[in-house]
């Protein structure tokens, strides 16, 4: 029996020859399979692949993994969905499909009633509004999402802000909360993470915003195929930019902190035929950061009683920072429910008059707002007096027993799909992605990619070309 050469061995350990784990493989990792077909030559497997690797490596594409090479010229790949889609095109594989808004929803004009400006869409413009004012917010930043719109054919395709029910119900209920916060003797020692449907959490930002600086942490791309439809989360955005642009010019040097999430960041895909795999992970400032600027308590705010703890990619996080003596707790946003009152103004004709006007308190009413500073680690003013009508106007302090009470709740370490992949341990620099997640098949000839899997139905989706716009 002739001896087996070395790269012999190494590929069928599904190693890279020349040693190593491709990037984004490792035993336990990504699946590698098939490599070597039958009818195809150990010596060509060997070629086609070396010449993946080079193209993949001479892109700067990480995380590349090449798991099979079919008969003929053709070979598939996955790697990283946004490095692709900054490749080849946001709409990459789908070139002739657009992103799908519900029409009645789409306004021409923002959040302050004013006509909508398409300079908005111009992503240095939009980056300039939603970047934190206070420096040292600033490092935990994200522009991705506001990035991908320096490909014009998806600026196309965003011409309207988007308003939604939802949202307004979102912005009136933070409303509440900004009212509480902008209260508070000790705000900038909380920090607030609104995890919601991402245009929701943009609505959250907006009611806050004048109050607290805010910190977008969107990490993907849109996609016509999209499995997290982050392109309404755009849309969102451009909704409230003029209404936030004019409030944080007012915003105070030790404002608090609010970061915005998209928590359907990790939606279930299944059917790679069928779907573009843009799911990301939630990006955390590490504890010691957390505590250099004072951070002493993190409110993790979520849309409602059916959500009982964090999302899986927050965990780790979330357990570092209360063994970490940075207490957690979750804030639903259902609790700021609305109370109709009647409020004394002054008529067009200068006689006064009586309005019935909305407002949104926690717990539902005026007597149990101030629970909050009970239960929610702010401290108030001795005197805690709010607006209404340009007048001072102070709530009555609850008696009786609460109408309300914060959920039950304490970060655990669980089982999670993120488990045991933090670099360095649970206190590491990070986390990495699991096999598979947020990852695309392609299929590449000729050292470019040919299409994407997801795109059409049992084929593959023709490529937008390089850099494709």
């Amino acid at each position: 029996m002739a001896k087996k050469t070395k790269l012999e061995d190494q590929q069928q350990a599904g190693k890279r020859p020349g040693g190593g784990w491709p990037e984004g493989a490792s035993p336990g990792g990504d699946e590698i399979t098939g490599w070597f077909k039958d009818d195809i030559s150990r010596r060509t497997a060997s070629r086609r692949l070396g010449k993946g690797l080079a193209w993949a490596s001479g892109l700067g594409i990480g995380g590349l993994t090449v798991y099979k090479l079919a008969s003929g010229n053709d070979d598939e790949i996955s790697y990283d969905s946004l490095d692709l889609q900054r490749k080849e095109g946001w709409n990459v594989g789908s070139v002739d499909k657009q992103v799908s808004f519900p029409p009645a929803y789409l306004k021409q004009l923002d959040s302050s009633g004013n006509p909508f400006s398409s300079e908005l869409t111009d992503p240095t413009r939009l980056i300039e509004v939603y970047q934190p004012k206070n420096a040292q917010w600033q490092p935990f930043f994200v522009p991705t999402l506001i990035q991908s719109l320096s490909q014009p054919s998806l600026r196309k395709q965003i011409t309207f802000p988007l308003s939604t029910p939802a949202m307004d119900e979102a912005y009136k209920r933070a409303e509440g909360l900004r009212e509480l916060v902008s209260q508070a003797a000790n705000a900038a020692q909380t920090l607030i993470i609104a995890d919601l449907p991402g245009p929701e959490s943009v609505a959250v930002g907006a009611a806050l915003a004048g109050t607290a600086d805010i910190v977008s942490t969107f990490d993907n791309w849109p996609h016509p195929l999209g499995v997290v439809r982050s392109h309404e989360t755009i849309g969102a955005m451009l909704n409230y930019a003029g209404e936030i642009a004019r409030k944080k010019a007012d915003l105070k040097a030790d404002a608090p902190a609010v970061l915005l999430l998209d928590n359907q960041r990790l939606s279930p895909y299944r059917d790679e035929e069928t779907q573009f795999d843009n799911r990301h992970l939630a990006k955390m400032p590490p504890v010691d950061q957390l505590k250099k600027r004072g951070i002493k308590s993190v409110i993790y705010l979520v849309r409602n009683e059916t959500q009982r703890e964090e999302l899986d990619d927050l965990n780790d996080d979330f357990v570092e920072f209360q063994k970490n003596e940075i207490q957690v707790q979750i804030l639903r946003l259902s609790d700021f429910g609305p109370s109709d009152e009647e409020v004394k103004t002054t008529g067009a004709a200068g006689a006064p008059q009586v309005v019935r006007e909305r407002h949104y308190y926690y717990g539902g009413s005026p007597f149990s707002h101030l629970l909050f500073y009970s239960y929610y680690f702010y401290r108030p003013y001795p005197s805690v007096a709010f607006s209404r009508g340009g007048r001072s106007w102070a709530p009555p302090r609850p008696v009786g027993p609460s109408p309300i009470r914060p959920p039950a709740y304490r970060p655990v370490s669980r089982p999670t799909i993120f488990s045991a992949t933090r670099v360095g341990g649970a206190s590491g620099i990070g986390r990495t992605r699991p096999s598979g997640f947020g990852r695309t098949s392609v299929r590449m000839s000729g050292g470019r990619v040919t299409g994407t899997r997801s795109g059409r139905s049992g084929s593959y989706g023709r490529s937008g070309g390089w850099f494709g716009g």
